[in-house]
C-alpha cells in the first residue's frame, strides 16, 4: 500500500516517541512555483519547480532539537529520527515552556480567501505577459532601456502535525508581475519600477498597467538634481512608509524584546510616539497576502493592536518569547523559533496628501529608499533616497543621491499620517509627514 504524506508524517511522530521523545512537531511546506523573467523582450529565465521541506523538532525532558529535509521520505529513515532525538537528549534544558500546550490549540480553522482555486499558471502565458509588459514600455517615448519584467506564481500548502492528535493545513496562492524601465537626459540615467502582488491573479495589475506604471516614475525622475544637506520636513511615499514600519517591527518583535536589543524593550503600555500612530496586526483579512488560520506552533492567529495613539500595547511573540516576557503569545510564530508578522498597517490619519504637504514651503518626498534602515538597538536610522523638491507646498523638482537620517523615536514622536492607506503588501501604511530629518546631499 502506497503510503500518503500524512502516513509518513505519523510514523515519524510514533518512530520518534518509541525511542524517548516526549513531544514531536512536524511542519510541512510543499511549494509549487513558477516564474517567468524577459529582458528586452527576450525570454532570460523560465523556473518551474515543485518544492518540499520537512522541518521537525522533538523534544525530552524540556530539552529542544530540530531538523530539516527537503525529501519527506527521509522521515521513514530511523537513522534521520534518532539524530534528531539524540541531539534532543544533549541540548540545554529550556527553564520556560517554548511549546503550547494542547488545550491552547486551534480547534477551528477560520475560512480565510487566500487561496485561488481557479488560476492555473502556464508558462506560455506567462512568456507572454513579461513579453507585452516590455514590449508596452519600450514604446514609450523617452524610455531608452528596460531592466527586465518578471510573472511570478506560487502555490503554498502548510500542515503542521503533533504527537498530540493536532493536525491542521491551509493552502494559499500569490501572483507577482514587476518591471524596471531605463531612461537618460544629458548623460544622466534613471530607472524606477512597478510592482503587483496579489493572492488571486485577477487582482494583480496587468503588463499594460505596470509599463505604464513604470515608465511613468521613471519619466519623472529625468533631470533629478542633487540638493545641499539641510534639515527639513520629510514625507515618504505608501511604499517607503510601509518599508519603514517593515524595519520597525523588528523593534517590535518578541525576540530582540527578550534579548534587550530593542531601542523599544522598556516601553511596553508607555507612549513613544505621536498619537497619530496606530498600528494593527490582523490574521483574517480576504485576499490578505499574509492572512493565515494559525500560525506554526497551531495557534489560531489573532488581531493585536501593536500600537494605539502612539502607545506599546503589544509586542509580536510566540510561546517561547512570551513565556520569557511573562506575556501572552499574540500567535505569531513563523518557523520554530522565528516571529512574523500577518497583514501589519498604520491605520489612515484625517490628512489627505495635499493637506500634509501644502505649509511645506521647503521640504524632501521621497519615493524610494536604498540600502540598510533601522539599528534596532539605539532607533537610529539612515538610508539613501530619492524623490523630489517640495517647494512651497508643491511637488516641485526630483533629487537624487541622497540619504535620510534621525532617530525613530524622534520622527515618529512627532509626525502626521494621511488618509491614503491601501492594503497592497501584506506590511502597508499611509503616506506620512515628518516633522524634520537630517538630508544629506551636496
Amino acid at each position: 500500500m502506497t503510503q500518503t504524506k500524512n502516513d509518513i508524517l505519523e510514523l515519524a511522530i510514533k518512530n520518534a516517541k518509541s525511542i524517548g521523545a516526549e513531544s514531536v512537531d512536524i511542519i510541512l511546506t510543499e511549494n509549487e512555483t513558477l516564474s517567468v523573467s524577459t529582458r528586452l523582450t527576450k525570454l532570460e529565465k523560465l523556473v518551474q519547480a515543485n518544492i518540499s521541506e520537512v522541518n521537525i523538532r522533538v523534544s525530552v525532558n524540556n530539552r529542544y532539537a530540530t531538523i530539516s529535509t527537503d525529501n519527506i521520505n527521509s522521515l521513514n529513515d530511523n537513522n534521520f529520527i534518532e539524530k534528531v532525538v539524540s541531539a534532543a537528549k544533549n541540548a540545554p534544558q529550556e527553564n520556560i515552556q517554548i511549546r503550547p500546550d494542547s488545550t491552547e490549540l486551534c480547534n477551528k480553522l477560520k475560512k480565510i480567501d487566500i487561496y485561488d482555486n481557479n488560476f492555473i499558471a502556464d508558462p506560455n502565458n506567462f512568456v507572454h505577459k513579461a513579453q507585452e509588459c516590455e514590449e508596452i514600455a519600450l514604446q514609450t517615448n523617452g524610455i531608452t532601456n528596460s531592466e527586465g519584467a518578471e510573472v511570478k506564481y506560487a502555490k503554498t500548502i502548510f500542515t503542521l502535525i503533533r504527537d498530540d492528535g493536532f493536525c491542521a493545513s491551509y493552502k494559499k496562492t500569490e501572483n507577482q508581475i514587476s518591471a524596471i524601465t531605463l531612461a537618460e537626459k544629458n548623460g544622466n540615467l534613471e530607472r524606477d519600477y512597478a510592482y503587483s502582488v496579489s493572492i488571486y491573479n485577477s487582482d494583480l495589475k496587468s503588463a499594460k498597467e505596470i509599463a505604464k506604471e513604470a515608465t511613468e516614475k521613471t519619466l519623472k525622475r529625468l533631470g533629478a538634481k542633487k540638493i545641499k544637506s539641510c534639515k527639513v520636513p520629510v514625507v515618504f511615499n505608501r511604499e517607503t512608509s510601509g518599508q519603514l514600519l517593515s524595519s520597525l517591527l523588528g523593534a517590535l518583535n518578541g525576540a530582540s524584546i527578550a534579548r534587550g536589543i530593542s531601542f523599544l524593550k522598556d516601553k511596553k503600555s508607555k507612549k513613544v510616539f505621536s498619537e497619530n500612530i496606530t498600528i494593527k496586526d490582523k490574521y483574517a483579512i480576504d485576499r490578505g497576502l499574509r492572512s493565515r488560520p494559525f500560525d506554526s506552533e497551531g495557534l489560531e492567529c489573532k488581531n493585536t493592536n501593536i500600537i494605539t495613539n502612539g502607545i506599546i500595547e503589544s509586542f509580536l511573540l510566540n510561546t517561547k518569547y512570551a513565556n520569557k516576557l511573562q506575556m501572552n503569545s499574540t500567535a505569531n510564530a513563523s518557523g520554530w523559533e522565528r516571529i512574523s508578522p500577518n497583514n501589519v498597517f498604520i491605520e489612515n490619519g484625517k490628512h489627505s496628501f495635499t493637506d500634509l504637504i501644502k505649509n511645506i514651503k521647503s521640504g524632501l518626498y521621497i519615493t524610494e529608499v536604498l540600502g540598510n534602515g533601522i539599528n534596532i538597538i539605539t532607533g537610529n536610522y539612515s538610508q539613501g533616497a530619492v524623490g523630489f523638491w517640495i517647494e512651497n507646498g508643491t511637488i516641485s523638482y526630483p533629487v537624487h543621491e541622497i540619504t535620510i537620517a534621525g532617530n525613530i523615536s524622534e520622527m515618529f514622536l512627532h509626525c502626521n499620517v494621511a488618509s491614503d492607506l491601501k492594503l497592497e503588501f501584506g506590511i502597508d501604511s499611509p503616506t506620512i509627514f515628518f516633522d524634520e530629518m537630517i538630508v544629506g546631499g551636496i
